[in-house]
């Protein structure tokens, strides 16, 4: 049986051992900032004797959300081998979140594996972000423009 704890230690020693340091946020998720994007690990709870890995990179903020920007995320959006995005709307249903995201069963969980699924979803969501922002507006996530 994986608890979160267990599964969150062997995640900070992959990271460790692949980046010398490990930054984690207020919220106990691993920061993995690329360029223009960051990248989030964090490790959930899912069954009593399950847990999940998510790896979630934020794309876009305060983007405004159109019928264009749906549809992409709808259909261009979910044709990758690693993750798929998704949108999260503010409170106002017009503006929201674009997210890259993947998840992995964190239970037997290796190093070879997170790291490729970490560098999946990194390089893609660099890429993604600069990508939808020119097609969709919003903000980069974390950008101070």
């Amino acid at each position: 049986m994986a608890t979160e704890e267990a599964v969150r230690s062997k995640i900070q020693r992959m990271l460790t051992n692949r980046f010398g340091t490990v930054k984690i946020d207020k919220s106990n998720r691993f920061v993995v900032p690329f360029e223009s994007s960051v990248t989030f690990v964090d490790v959930e709870q899912w069954t009593d004797d399950q847990t999940i890995v998510q790896i979630i990179c934020p794309v876009l903020v305060d983007v405004t959300i159109t019928p264009e920007l749906t549809r992409w995320i709808a259909v261009e959006g979910q044709h990758f081998r690693f993750g798929n995005t998704s949108l999260n709307p503010n409170d106002d249903g017009k503006r929201g979140w674009v997210f890259f995201s993947h998840n992995l069963l964190g239970d037997d969980l290796d190093e070879p594996e997170l790291m490729d699924a970490l560098d999946a979803i990194v390089l893609t969501g660099n890429n993604l972000d600069n990508k939808l922002k020119d097609m969709f507006g919003g903000e980069l996530f974390g950008s101070d423009d």
